[in-house]
């Protein structure tokens, strides 16, 4: 009887580890936006950002996604078709607008389940862009600014 009870629990670790394991799908996705005549650099994400500066001349952003619940399939039409996470710049008159794709996202659903997701955005702008006090816009230094560092 211990050793029916001891098997019994395993098998049941085993299913629950096995179910917790394929349960959760990973992906990475990145952009990559020219910044030529761009004075102003503007935020619009659905998903929470952190701002990074870089040596590189061009904005990137990546998003790491982790969807739980979900499968491939799932996570593969979200990314492709649906396109859930995209990110999508817009410029005009100098403002370089850095926007989601979907600016509303419904719950994912999977077999009558909804799906919990974790988004990390992180974007690299180029070191020659400040953020501006109390808000979310970067404005490239003056030449003045560069020259005293």
């Amino acid at each position: 009887m211990k050793n029916l009870r001891a098997l019994a629990l395993v098998v049941g670790l085993f299913v629950v580890l096995h179910n917790v394991a394929v349960a959760q799908i990973h992906d990475r996705l990145h952009w990559v936006f020219p910044v030529d005549s761009v004075e102003q650099i503007n935020f619009d994400l659905v998903d929470p950002f952190e701002v990074e500066n870089w040596a590189g001349n061009q904005i990137m952003v990546t998003s790491e996604i982790t969807v739980y619940n979900a499968t491939k399939g799932i996570m593969k039409f979200f990314i492709e078709e649906n396109k859930r996470w995209e990110v999508i710049d817009t410029v005009q008159n100098g403002v370089l607008t850095i926007d989601s794709y979907q600016s509303r996202r419904a719950p994912i659903q999977s077999r009558g389940e909804e799906c919990y997701e974790i988004v990390r955005v992180k974007v690299f702008l180029p070191s020659e862009y400040i953020k501006m006090p109390e808000s979310e816009s970067w404005m490239r230094k003056k030449e003045e600014e560069e020259s005293q560092e």
